[in-house]
């Protein structure tokens, strides 16, 4: 299963924008058959020191990922007990100032390349030999170093490197985005003793390019599937996947096993969705129990064409406790809730998906400087009612278009070069809760738009936890256009896998493959079982359509019993309950603290509502 140990000596925070650094310091580092755990460290704008009493100031985006990060990394640090050394490389001062542990661990901070022969040459003693490379090529050089247990040197004038020959049962392809990500790739992937293979990475418009062309090859387009070959063979032309058990690609958004047709079983991680938990998670939960808890979703939409019975039944039958969302309780409000707090393994969707209707607006805004700009953006409302509660919770998703008449994102806008702050500007106007109204115009359609069909309204998957951080759940999302969008919630929110749709898929295909998936899916690996679903698609619309974000070693455990799974949610529903409590009690934002307090009353209404025996028995053990 090729499944790798931590390196408990050893952990690293870097700079995401240092991936040279980077492989330089997990050269000294490696060890075979054990995976390097190195966090990568976005920019930090200001110094934790320098948030604002109130508002959102130009550093608000960067001061709240930093804020989460130093959340994740402490936790991640923890729970493999610690380290011998924390090594820190190229942070700034504004960086650590958000990194509230350090005090706890021996840390070494290497600033720059010379630094990390001077600090770590000493506490790394085994390695002698020396591999120059160019800059450009120090990624796959730490492959090259590591297989001959080498560490690398950095040097202009090194000669270009040739690509390894040797052959091994699984192969990484990670496309070059000139970030830690790719170093992080690389550290799996000798972790796992694969064969790796780097590419060009894609233009930012791109992925998005992509999602076009499938759209378009879907309604008849042979010109599309033209453009989507050359876009991925460019990449990918000269490698014999054939030879391979498996492969995993690192990427931003290219479904290759599309036009590879799934000749070997494929797996994705996405480079821009924190790659460095993903792995991290997978491996951590892969040596833990499963705590026997299961969502299966449905608003009862395809009668009898429709896979929630036979997954109900299947997923009990291996002793995992199944909470039902089905029919009326298939609603926004549920769904949401259930995602973010309730404690579960599995979640499987089973309902229609994928792009909906919304409204296209045009607004003017004045920034801090007294110049005018326009942004032009499309936006999709969902409502989240709550049974009993006259106040109804609106969900508002905008999908930015243009900036002044240049395209979001393109070459153009970039080249205004505009201060960080103007765009802090634009979202504290658009947040504004005025009388005044929008230039707003209906769209039957709005594109890059993602969605799950309820019972009541559409559910945009907007939230920033699963599973309320007690495990990192897989997902099967069996609706149509699935894959990407509305994927990359679950995957940021800390999921270890997730299996979307590329395009619409058909009800009797969705329902034979998700049959075919959980026949096997507690006997082998979440991609084995995958694989036997892909059979149920062969010869039809739909074949290949599947796509899973995730490790080739990933499995679902069998629980110990259903009694023993109800106990494990009990517990771990009155953990987050004791928790949001006494979070709410410390904020001194009335708001946040009442906002916080919702998930504890949540928290609570299921232990009444479902597990009220199990309840008493762990407060009567308690009081023995």
């Amino acid at each position: 299963m090729n499944l790798p140990e931590f390196n408990s000596e050893f952990i690293c925070i870097v700079d995401r924008k240092k991936p040279v650094l980077a492989s330089v310091i997990s050269s000294y580092l490696h060890k075979e058959g054990s995976y390097l755990s190195v966090f990568a460290f976005g920019l930090a704008s200001t110094n934790k020191s320098d948030s604002p009493a109130n508002g959102i100031d130009e550093h608000y985006i960067t001061r709240t990922r930093c804020e989460a990060l130093n959340i994740k990394i402490r936790n991640s640090i923890k729970k493999l007990g610690g380290c011998k050394y924390l090594i820190l490389g190229g942070l700034s001062e504004n960086q650590k100032s958000y990194l509230t542990f350090l005090d706890e661990f021996n840390c070494i901070e290497i600033e720059t390349l010379s630094d990390t022969e001077l600090y770590l040459s000493g506490i790394v003693g085994d390695k002698i030999n020396t591999l120059l490379v160019r800059p450009n090529e120090a990624q796959y050089g730490l492959f090259i170093a590591a297989k001959s247990n080498s560490i690398l040197k950095v040097d202009d004038a090194a000669e270009s490197l040739t690509e390894s020959e040797e052959k091994l049962k699984g192969l990484i392809l990670v496309e070059n985005i000139d970030s830690t990500s790719t170093v992080i790739a690389v550290n799996y992937a000798l972790s796992i003793n694969a064969s790796i293979k780097i590419v060009e990475p894609l233009e930012e418009y791109e992925p998005k390019e992509i999602r076009d062309h499938i759209e378009s090859w879907q309604k008849g387009s042979s010109t599309s599937l033209v453009e989507l070959q050359a876009i991925m063979y460019r990449r990918i032309e000269g490698v014999e996947f054939s030879i391979y058990d498996f492969a995993t690609f690192f990427t931003v958004g290219v479904p290759y096993s599309l036009i590879l047709e799934n000749i070997i079983p494929f797996t994705y991680v996405n480079l821009h969705l924190a790659p460095d938990f993903f792995i991290f998670d997978n491996i951590y939960i892969e040596k833990q129990e499963i705590i026997g808890s299961s969502i299966v979703f449905s608003p009862l939409e395809f009668g009898d064409d429709e896979e929630t019975e036979f997954v109900t039944k299947s997923l009990r039958k291996q002793n995992l406790y199944v909470q039902e969302l089905i029919g009326e309780n298939a609603s926004v409000f549920n769904i949401d809730m259930h995602v973010k707090e309730y404690p579960y393994d599995l979640l499987h969707i089973c309902s229609h998906g994928g792009e909906v209707s919304g409204f296209s607006l045009r607004k003017e805004f004045v920034d801090s400087d007294g110049n005018k700009h326009t942004i032009e953006f499309d936006e999709v409302i969902s409502f989240a009612p709550k049974k009993g509660e006259d106040l109804i919770s609106v969900e508002t998703k905008q999908i930015w278009r243009k900036f002044d008449g240049f395209l979001w994102k393109s070459k153009e806008l970039k080249a205004q070069n505009h201060p960080h702050y103007v765009f802090s500007d634009m979202i504290n106007e658009l947040q504004k809760q005025t009388k005044e109204k929008y230039d707003r115009t209906p769209k039957m359609i709005v594109p890059d738009s993602c969605a799950i069909k309820c019972h009541d309204f559409n559910y945009q998957a907007m939230f920033n936890m699963v599973a309320c951080f007690h495990t990192s759940p897989i997902i099967f999302n069996n609706t149509c256009w699935s894959w990407s969008g509305i994927s990359d919630s679950f995957l940021a929110g800390g999921a270890r896998g997730y299996i979307g749709t590329l395009w619409d898929i058909e009800n009797i295909i969705a329902k034979k493959a998700s049959e075919s998936f959980y026949n096997y899916l507690f006997e082998g690996t979440v991609l084995n079982a995958l694989q036997e679903a892909f059979e149920e698609t062969i010869g039809t619309k739909c074949e290949n359509i599947y796509v899973f974000w995730g490790l080739h070693f990933a499995t679902m455990k069998k629980g110990k019993s259903i009694e023993q799974s109800r106990i494990n949610i009990t517990h771990l529903l009155l953990q987050s309950f004791y928790r949001w409590t006494n979070q709410a009690e410390k904020v001194s934002n009335d708001e946040i603290s009442e906002n916080i307090q919702r998930l504890a009353d949540w928290d609570i209404k299921q232990l009444e509502e479902n597990f009220s025996i199990e309840t008493n028995e762990i407060f009567k053990d308690k009081n023995r």
